[in-house]
């Protein structure tokens, strides 16, 4: 039995006859959206062709352009046959593109100019050689020319002279023109290099696209055509300068974009969009599939039975090993997709762009927007000599803050960089400015009796006591945030105790274990010491390990 299965098509199909009139057309890139991996690309094409069938060729569509999603619509024309072509573009007798021509004919015209240029060189040297033999032969003539009479020797001699000197001085003239021009001839042959250069760079870059070929049946001329596809050779991420202003207790976000490509031709005067969506990424949650966990006798799949009879044997072992690997394998997670919540955000640049092939790094600002965070100063002294300028907040604006580098600025001032992870509306803001360098922070430990600074060691018992220190100097008072620990027991037979002098104003923050929180202002000029006291008792005969 024959099963024939029919496939629709996108396009009508009709038959393009032999002799139809073969024209190159040129796709103007219109409009393109950016993502942050990829980009789908809008072009169109204008075209003057008589009524009837024709093929249309458009060389210089990006490499790698994925043909699923190609689309090609069409007014005053229907669309015929479309054919994608990558590794063969272009069939042997298809007009070769403007752009090579016109490169083509500019190394030509070079060529022709450094022939030129060492024809006059040798033109000049020629002549300068022709005037240094009628000199000789001027010579030659007066000393074989017996018949001059005494009286007019005189006279013959001067005039002969003359025009020996003559010759001989257009000559040089000659020659010293011809050397002149040959001190240019690095120039003229250096445009010819450049010509060459040029020639070499589009006919790559003419290899470097895809060609498609169009059936088509015009209908009224001008007709136009609109293409769309996707290419992964673009991509565009968020840059943002922060702007702290400590007196009004305001961050200003101003947001810009960095969009690059690398699609193998330039976007001249395109109109773009910036979409957060990720085509290229997961569209769908990982399938979970059933879990059939299995027991068994450990002795017997760690130690499998010799039987008499090698197959039996080698069966048991299979078994064996498969089950080991069901009970030893890792849980694979997959890295998550970062979700904003609902549709893609869009944003659509108000002004016509232009950027190039793998050659610009183009910067656009998008807007400004405000937020109004809690501004203060944050230690801690068991790893940092300093406190630290920070924010937190919440994103109150109606959009994700994208990742991405962001500047910092203070009062004005850049202070350096940081990357931004992902902040969805409503989520907590926090950001870091810079070290505050009048605000000191120091751990110490006091010394013991013991002899051991601080901590007391006994067979199943330690005891430690440390300081913060803190000190004011910037002659400002500051709201601090000062920020330690303690440590977290996770087994029964292990017991923390502590204390803190003065208690500390928060304790396990956010659901974060084993920390604590000192929040108040600290004065300019002001020092503030807190003294931590942890204990740790463990049984007998057991180690704290490290």
């Amino acid at each position: 039995m024959t099963v024939r299965i029919v496939f629709p098509v996108l396009f009508a199909v009709f038959a393009v006859p032999a002799l139809a009139e073969r024209i190159e057309g040129q796709a103007r890139t219109e409009h393109v959206t950016v993502f942050p991996q990829g980009a789908a690309i809008r072009w169109q094409v204008d075209l003057e062709a008589a009524a009837g069938t024709h093929e249309l060729i458009l060389p210089d569509l990006p490499q790698g352009l994925d043909p699923a999603s190609l689309r090609v619509e069409a007014e005053g024309a229907r669309i015929g046959s479309v054919s994608l072509q990558t590794a063969r573009a272009l069939p042997g007798e298809a007009p070769e593109s403007a752009a090579v021509t016109e490169a083509r004919t500019r190394l030509g015209d070079a060529r022709d100019a450094l022939i030129r240029f060492d024809a006059d060189v040798a033109a000049r040297r020629a002549s300068a050689e022709a005037w240094r033999e009628r000199a000789g032969i001027t010579r030659d003539l007066m000393r074989g020319d017996s018949r001059v009479d005494a009286d007019d020797l005189q006279a013959m001699v001067d005039e002969a002279g003359g025009m020996v000197a003559d010759y001989l001085a257009r000559a040089a003239a000659e020659t010293r023109d011809a050397d002149l021009m040959a001190n240019r001839r690095d120039d003229v042959l250096r445009g010819v290099e450049q010509a060459e250069q040029h020639l070499a760079a589009v006919i790559d870059e003419a290899e470097a696209h895809d060609t498609l070929l169009v059936a088509l049946e015009v209908a009224q001329s001008p007709a136009r055509l609109t293409l769309t596809g996707f290419t992964g050779a673009a991509g565009w991420q968020p840059a943002y300068d922060l702007r702290l202003d400590r007196a009004s207790n305001r961050l200003l976000l101003e947001r810009g974009v960095i969009v690059q490509q690398s699609s193998g031709g330039d976007w001249r005067d395109v109109t773009l969009t910036l979409s957060t969506a990720r085509p290229s990424d997961q569209s769908a949650p990982t399938e979970v599939m059933p879990w059939f966990p299995r027991i068994g006798d450990p002795d017997q799949i760690a130690r499998p039975r010799l039987q008499s009879s090698m197959g039996r044997a080698a069966d048991d072992m299979a078994e064996a090993a498969m089950f080991d690997a069901e009970l030893a394998a890792p849980v694979v997670v997959e890295t998550a997709i970062v979700d904003t919540g609902g549709p893609a955000v869009v944003y659509d640049y108000p002004a016509p762009v232009t950027i190039r092939n793998n050659a610009d790094a183009l910067r656009l600002k998008l807007d400004e927007k405000t937020l109004s965070p809690r501004v203060f100063a944050e230690a801690t002294p068991r790893f940092d000599q300093t406190a630290f300028l920070m924010v937190e907040g919440t994103n109150t604006l109606n959009e994700p803050i994208l990742p991405g580098t962001a500047t910092l600025h203070v009062d004005g001032t850049m202070i350096g960089q940081t990357y931004l992870d992902l902040i969805v509306p409503g989520d907590d803001l926090r950001l870091g400015f810079g070290a505050l360098d009048g605000l000191t922070a120091e751990l110490r430990i006091p010394e013991a009796s013991e002899g051991d600074r601080g901590i007391i060691r006994r067979s199943n018992q330690q005891t430690r006591t440390e300081t913060l220190i803190l000190r004011n100097l910037t002659g400002e008072d500051w709201p601090l945030r000062i920020v330690d620990r303690i440590p977290v027991a996770t087994q029964e037979d292990l017991t923390v105790t502590w204390r803190a002098a003065p208690e500390p104003s928060e304790t396990d923050p956010d659901g974060r274990r084993g920390l604590l929180y000192w929040q108040q202002d600290l004065a300019a000029g002001e020092t503030r010491e807190i003294i931590l006291t942890t204990e740790l008792r463990w049984p007998e005969g057991m180690v704290l390990l490290p």
